[in-house]
């Protein structure tokens, strides 16, 4: 049986144990010598002392060992051995039925007519009994207890450590969020952003030939893009250093016009792209900003791994029914499946969708072209 003490508390007990034994044998021996006709051999002062020092190994063999110093205590009778061993067995016996043998154990070897503190004539057999029973009765009562005692704190133990665990696994769930959104935000912004200012310098580095006004325009636009990213970035940054617990947006959030004013950039930023815009009906803005990241990142893509090929976006839908978006684009010479790059967006676009309640796929169509679609639905305004 383990203890759950520290080692210098389980020196103490044990020293306590033994002091007991010892001093109720000591004034055994002192009251036995005072008697002009001793009445208790020695050999039974010996036989309490070696009980005592036998209780210091129940530890690892209490279920044997301690009713054994039970039924050897009947012919010494020390009141210290029988509460002792009464005690441990019922602090650490699980079943009430052993409880209760070693309770009628007990009483039976207590009641023995030859104590070594008194006479075996002082008191009435029936009184060494009652006293016995009641003895053993409390030393139960408390050992139950303890027993009791030490299992609630231990459950109370194992649910803080459970309930700490579980706090630590929900804030460490609650900064991987976290850190996945901010990525998700900062990517959103600075891709397409600087995939537009990278075609722009593009432009600029293989036209060679092109006259003032030209070059004014695309430098102009490469500085509007460039800053337009740095303001929304200084916003994201913004966020990070505040101190306020309020979950707030990253950067300014899109609306359904911004969805077509994307397409208008990527025009005039040099990539062949048509709008097909079928929606008539005002567009919720939450559903506009699901739109936007979508249709945002399907351009990006074809800016950084499509270029110079034929591009087309749709947008299809009605109050009641889905919202369809396809973003897609002729494939390029020498196309593979997979694209560099291209993966941390698409996997943010997906959990965007997913948790609108939609469905998004990607990849190569039967006519040559690579598509992102995604379906979501549009809920009836009320």
């Amino acid at each position: 049986m383990s203890d759950a003490h520290t080692p210098r508390r389980r020196i103490w007990q044990e020293a306590l144990i033994l002091a007991f034994v010892l001093g109720e044998v000591l004034l055994a021996v002192i009251a036995n010598m005072a008697d002009p006709e001793p009445s208790t051999p020695l050999w039974r002062f010996g036989l309490v002392i070696a009980l005592g020092v036998a209780l210091l190994a129940r530890h690892r063999h209490w279920r044997w060992l301690l009713p054994v110093i039970l039924v050897l205590n009947a012919a010494g009778m020390s009141i210290s051995v029988l509460v002792f061993a009464t005690y441990f067995y019922a602090t650490w016996a699980r079943s009430r039925g052993h409880v209760a043998a070693i309770g009628i154990l007990a009483a039976l070897s207590g009641a023995s007519p030859v104590p070594i503190f008194t006479r075996g004539d002082m008191i009435g057999p029936l009184s060494t009994l009652a006293v016995t029973v009641l003895v053993v009765a409390v030393t139960l009562a408390t050992g139950m207890y303890t027993s009791t005692h030490r299992a609630l704190m231990s459950e109370l133990r194992q649910r803080a450590e459970e309930a700490q665990t579980g706090r630590a696994a929900a804030e460490e769930a609650a900064r991987r969020a976290e850190r996945t959104h901010i990525a998700r935000e900062m990517h959103d912004i600075v891709a397409h952003k600087i995939s537009l200012v990278a075609m722009h310098a593009g432009a600029l580095e293989v036209n060679p030939n092109l006259d003032r006004e030209q070059v004014q325009a695309s430098a102009g636009l490469i500085r509007e893009t460039a800053t337009t990213a740095l303001n929304e970035l200084r916003e994201v940054l913004g966020v990070l250093r505040s101190d306020t617990d309020e979950k707030a947006p990253l950067a300014p959030q899109p609306t359904w016009d911004d969805v077509r004013r994307l397409v208008v950039t990527s025009q005039e930023a040099g990539l062949s792209v048509d709008l097909f815009d079928f929606i008539d009906d005002p567009v919720p803005d939450s559903l506009a900003r699901t739109a936007y990241r979508v249709v945002q990142e399907g351009l990006t893509n074809i800016h950084k791994h499509a270029l110079h090929t034929k591009a087309r976006v749709a947008l299809i839908g009605e109050p009641g029914t889905d919202l369809v978006i396809e973003v897609s684009n002729v494939l390029p010479k020498g196309f593979t499946t997979t694209l560099p790059g291209a993966r941390m967006g698409l996997s943010g676009i997906e959990t965007r969708v997913t948790h609108a309640g939609g469905t998004i796929t990607s990849g190569p169509t039967d006519d040559g072209r690579f598509e992102v679609k995604a379906v979501i639905p549009w809920p009836t305004t009320t």
